[in-house]
């Protein structure tokens, strides 16, 4: 501020201070007498010492008798001895000049101008003023000035002359900026006084306008001297003797001063014209097709008036409902409204080998493009964590779980969710054709995913998180956001709101937790939420809080039917996300698991980096993957967009699908905002104050700022990022908010110095946009003013003044930030660069600005303008009042612009310079109250952080557990069935299996690597010894009870076989050919050896009921027709069937064994 004070107003008095007094030539008039170059006002002094001869008493000069007004009396005070002491020399032998007959060099009389006296006159010396007396009173009249009637001193003035007045006559020249009068030399007597022989004097008098009308100073200075005396001395001394005046030129300082003036006015004024300019382009051409659907074709003016008076209309309170937005009707692929019959016929090439790829050609349209690789795979299904897809359609659904009356009614039930309904016809239709890929039971709840083709806006549906953090909002302020999230027009199918509550924590004035009020609005959720369980994950933070917990409830929203019509509500999936802490930050915090907005931001996205690299998760992301997927029916890793909006903000029904027709439309865009505007524009005068300030912002700033595709701040309370960009045709993503550089400064937990403190403490949301160009500064960010939120805007002045204090703080750092980035579009001073740096500079001066304005406005006043200032200020404050009228062309904003500038001390200096002087608070203030909060940080370091408590494994290590758990649990459960049967006499005390590899497989997924063996978890102690082979007789005493059986035990043994046959098919279904793996022990009872007999009848019984109906009716009708034999002969008999059965018998005690 210091530096633009200095430059605006020391540098010029510093390089070019203001010039004496001065008086052109013609401008002289009889009250001043010149002498020596200047003009001395003697109009009013009369203590001129008497005259001999003429006067007895004091007189003025300028009247009778002397009347020296008007005249150059630089001869009667005379410069002696002094340069021309060796170049004007008397004649005579032994003469000084200033003695004797050489009192002088030239006569003592007044010269009139343009005149000389004639050196005739050189005899009479009475007007010569030599004496000491005389000199000092000229010396003090030179220093301090005349001394006037009044006391005062009047200085004496600087003579100047042009160069016309120069160039115009034939006796005045010009040596270093003074001005010569030659035919002053006419006057020295030279039959008395010799000059060097050729020298400058000597060829001035021979011929003077030789020299005459010009600047001689460099024929001076490049003399060769052949004399002992240089031209230069001569020069010197005629500055002594026939000086009259200055020539009017500026000194270099005065030169660099103006250069300095202008160009700054220059490039001011070509930034504020450029960026009006580029603003009106913006607002005229671009802005109503960014977010526009191809459908809707190009609308006309009076369209796009009509929809922007109903968003005004809609902004007039924050809890105004929006009208419904009448549904697009999905765009059947014919012939004539193709990609191809849109694009215009030429017979002039428009393509080659070398050229870039249309906008939009990165996506994959399944209509112009239907054999793309990408529509070629799962739209839900996940090529890294699993994907079986249906060979006839390729698309996949929810598992049919149940009915599915209660979800086609809450999504076909009104016109706003018509394409929710289209989606849920459409993939219902084909739900008995498709298979499920996820590995999880999905919610009864899910909505079905449509086709491919189904494209409701002209572009193809991408799937995207709706992100709401909050910390300490109250029931109405998140009711309103999410409703305004749930009731968009964007397909419930592809959209999942995701709500991050930052701690367990209770707002000023609220009843219930931030988190209870969240999880309140929920309904038909997964788990129960008094069996959820928290799951530790990385924070933000330093020391032990870096050890954070976190609770996950997923379902779907539920709506208030006081705020939102039954026909409008929707099945929406939402997750929860409540960070409550650790066990021992419970006992002892007051805002348990709280750790900033920055940290529910890197929850997401560090999800997001660690799911599409496939790395080691923690619990709580594992929980996350797991309930995504189950919730919506879709991979995580098929999200490409992340909607971010403040716990305040209402968004306009179709502000989500406008932004994402953006995304969709252009590869290349990894970030959006749309316009903010405030809906409690009249509480007080601070919410009005602030109404024309959101206003320029957007389409002023950020409008400028998105035709160089470079908004330096998208802000957190509504913006759009793209989580990964498709590259090229074959499948492949670049990783974009998901991108690894970008999340490791973003989670910087160390923040240990004043400049990242003021990055990631205070304005959070502007370094993410920031981190976003230095990452990908060739990619766009841009400002869609078809997409409109509102939000409440703070109505008190010391909330107002919290809020700005992190706002200006965190908008200087992060433009320091932004000014070394050189890969921004633009050269030198035509580059989004030099704008940022531009914009960092006005920051930092906003209080000597608004100083320097007042300044120039007292100037005005008081008849001392400053011309080019105030133009310069006039184009500064009422530009924007003509970029309302020719772009918006409303008016009421005009109103609020002059409210605006009323206030601009507020906003340009008590703002900035309260920001300033709290440079080092890092606090939030008082723009979010907490009942019992403190002014501690959460970032503070506490203790040590102990990694241990953390677990991290990749998503196959932990489903490879999950899969073990569940198939033991399972096992235990079986032979638990089997063991409480009436068929069973005894119970074992250990059960092994041993499964083969490609039953694992299956069971926990084709990816969970291709090691040749894979451990599973099994007792150390050996496996239980095979019972021996029972006797023949007890066998088919066995054998012979079975088939004479009655009824009932018939019944019972076929229950059991179903039951054991759907065990070995479900455990079959896992087939495979992979080589088998060591033994799961299941840790059962043991079989007890006294129980031989018992245990042989009981194996024997169970390998006759894995028999097929078939095989046991022809064992009976094969006993009913053999003739009754002896003893011997049965036994025989039974000895022949012996080797089968015993073969059989070890063949089913090996596949026992096996599983």
């Amino acid at each position: 501020m210091a530096f633009v004070g200095f430059l605006t107003f020391g540098f010029t008095q510093v390089v070019c201070p203001r010039p004496p007094l001065s008086f052109r030539v013609e401008t002289i008039n009889s009250g001043y007498v010149v002498i020596h170059g200047w003009a001395y006002l003697l109009a009013s002094w009369n203590e001129h010492p008497p005259i001999a001869g003429v006067t007895d008493k004091a007189t003025n000069v300028i009247y009778d008798p002397i009347n020296a007004g008007g005249k150059d009396a630089s001869f009667l005070f005379q410069n002696i001895n002094q340069h021309c002491a060796s170049i004007i020399t008397p004649k005579t032998s032994g003469a000084q000049v200033g003695q004797g007959d050489t009192p002088s060099y030239f006569p003592c009389h007044l010269i009139e101008r343009n005149q000389f006296p004639s050196p005739s006159l050189y005899t009479n010396h009475s007007a010569c003023h030599l004496s000491p007396t005389t000199r000092s009173i000229f010396d003090a009249m030179r220093d301090k000035g005349v001394l006037n009637e009044n006391g005062n001193y009047d200085k004496a003035g600087r003579v100047y002359y042009d160069w016309n007045d120069v160039n115009t006559t034939a006796h005045l020249a010009v040596y270093n900026s003074y001005v010569l009068n030659l035919n002053l030399l006419q006057s020295l007597p030279q039959s008395l006084f010799a000059v060097p022989a050729d020298g400058l004097i000597q060829s001035i008098l021979q011929n003077a306008s030789a020299f005459g009308g010009q600047d001689i100073t460099h024929t001076v200075a490049t003399h060769k001297a052949t004399e002992s005396i240089t031209w230069k001395a001569e020069a010197e001394c005629l500055l002594d003797t026939i000086k009259v005046g200055e020539i009017d030129t500026k000194s270099v300082g005065c030169i660099a001063s103006d250069v300095v003036l202008y160009t700054s006015l220059i490039v001011i004024l070509g930034v504020i014209l450029v960026k009006f300019g580029l603003a009106v382009i913006f607002g005229w051409f671009l802005s109503w097709k960014l977010g526009n659907f191809k459908k809707e074709g190009r609308t006309s003016y009076k369209d796009r008036m009509r929809r922007d008076l109903e968003i005004e209309d809609w902004t007039t309170g924050i809890n105004v409902p929006a009208e419904a937005i009448r549904p697009h009707t999905p765009q059947q692929p014919s012939y004539y409204n193709s990609p191809q019959m849109s694009k215009k016929k030429s017979i002039i090439p428009r393509k080659s080998r070398f050229t870039q790829p249309d906008t939009g050609s990165m996506h994959f349209n399944a209509i112009e493009r239907p054999g793309s690789a990408i529509w070629k795979q799962s739209t839900t299904g996940s090529r890294i964590f699993g994907n079986h897809i249906n060979a006839s359609s390729g698309i996949l659904s929810p598992r049919p779980t149940g009915s599915t009356s209660e979800n086609s009614r809450s999504v076909t039930a009104s016109p706003l969710s018509r394409r929710s309904s289209e989606t849920s016809r459409s993939s219902q239709t084909q739900s008995s054709q498709l298979t499920a890929s996820c590995p999880y039971e999905l919610s009864a709840h899910a909505v079905p995913q449509p086709k491919p083709e189904y494209m409701p806006f002209g572009f193809a549906l991408t799937h995207t998180i709706c992100l709401v953090t909050c910390y300490s909002e109250g029931e109405e302020g998140l009711r309103t956001t999410l409703d305004s999230i749930a009731t968009t027009d964007y397909p419930n199918s592809h959209k999942l709101i995701l709500v991050v509550a930052d701690g367990i924590i209770t707002g000023h004035g609220n009843s219930m937790s931030t988190p209870d009020i969240c999880i309140s609005m929920m309904q038909d959720f997964l788990v129960e939420p008094d069996t959820v369980e928290a799951c530790s994950y990385v924070a933000i933070a330093d020391g032990t809080k870096r050890h954070n917990m976190a609770k996950i409830y997923a379902g779907f929203y539920k709506y208030d039917d006081k705020t939102v019509d039954g026909d409008s509500q929707q099945r929406v999936p939402m997750i929860t996300i409540v960070k409550c802490g650790t066990p021992e930050e419970q006992d002892r915090e007051a805002k348990p698991g709280n750790r900033g907005k920055r940290d529910s931001q890197v929850i997401l996205m560090s999800f997001l980096q660690k799911v599409m690299f496939d790395e080691r998760m923690t619990e709580l992301e594992y929980e996350f993957f797991t309930n995504i997927w189950r919730i919506s029916g879709v991979s995580p890793d098929k999200y490409e967009i992340v909607l971010m909006v403040d716990a305040d903000t209402k968004v306009y029904p179709d502000a989500l699908s406008r932004l994402i027709s953006c995304m969709v439309n252009d590869s290349e865009v990894m970030g959006l905002c749309g316009e903010t505007k405030i809906g409690n524009k009249t509480d007080s005068w601070v919410s009005m104050i602030q109404v024309f300030e959101y206003y320029i912002s957007h389409h002023q700033s950020k409008a400028f700022e998105s035709i160089f595709g470079n908004v330096t701040c998208l802000p957190g309370c509504f913006c759009m990022y793209r989580i990964k960009a498709p590259k090229g045709n074959n499948g492949h993503w670049v990783p974009i908010l998901a991108n690894p550089d970008i999340i490791e400064h973003y989670s910087e937990n160390v923040v240990d110095t004043l400049h990242k403190k003021n990055l990631l403490l205070l304005g959070e949301d502007r370094y993410l946009s920031t981190l976003m160009l230095k990452t990908f500064p060739r990619r766009k960010m841009l400002f869609v003013p078809q997409a409109v939120c509102k939000t409440v805007v703070p109505d008190s002045f010391m909330v107002l003044l919290s809020q700005r204090r992190r706002w200006i703080n965190s908008t200087i750092h992060n433009l320091m930030e932004l000014v070394f980035v050189r890969d921004l579009c633009g050269t030198f001073c035509f580059s989004m660069q030099f704008v940022v740096f531009m914009e960092l500079v006005g920051t930092l001066a906003l209080p000597a600005a608004i100083s320097f304005t007042m300044y120039l406005i007292i100037l005005a006043c008081i008849g001392q303008p400053a011309v080019l200032s105030l133009i310069l200020l006039a184009l500064i404050l009422g530009l924007p009042a003509v970029l309302i009228v020719m772009t918006s062309r409303k008016l009421v904003y005009v109103g609020w612009m002059f409210i605006y500038l009323f206030s601009l001390p507020i906003w340009n200096f008590v703002l900035p310079t309260y920001a300033y002087w709290h440079f080092d608070d890092f606090t939030w203030g008082e723009t979010r109250k907490v009942e019992g909060e403190g002014k501690d940080n959460h970032g503070d370091k506490e203790g040590e952080f102990d990694s241990s408590q953390i677990t991290m494994k990749k998503w196959t290590e932990f489903e490879r557990e999950r899969k073990i758990k569940e198939a033991e649990a399972r096992s235990r459960a079986l032979v638990q069935q089997h063991l409480s049967s009436p068929l069973s006499r005894w119970s074992p005390t250990n059960l092994s299996f041993e499964i083969d590899r490609s039953t694992l497989s299956t069971l926990i997924g084709s990816s969970l690597g291709t090691s040749p063996r894979l451990m599973l978890p099994h007792s150390s102690s050996p496996p239980p010894t095979p019972p021996p082979p029972p006797p023949h007789h007890h066998s088919r005493d066995r054998a012979t009870e079975a088939l004479s059986d009655d009824e009932d035990d018939r019944s019972v043994l076929s229950d059991e076989t179903e039951e054991i046959r759907q065990w070995r098919r479900s455990l079959d279904f896992f087939g495979g050919g992979i080589e088998r793996l060591p033994t799961i022990d299941t840790h059962l009872p043991m079989i007890s050896n006294q129980d031989e007999y018992e245990a042989d009848n009981w194996q024997a019984s169970i390998l006759e009921t894995i028999h097929s109906k078939e095989s046991k009716e022809d064992l009976a009708e094969q006993q009913q027709e053999q003739p009754v034999k002896s003893d011997n002969d049965d036994d025989d008999n039974h000895e022949e069937q012996r080797p089968e059965a015993s073969n059989v018998a070890r063949k089913d005690e090996q596949q026992d064994n096996s599983l």
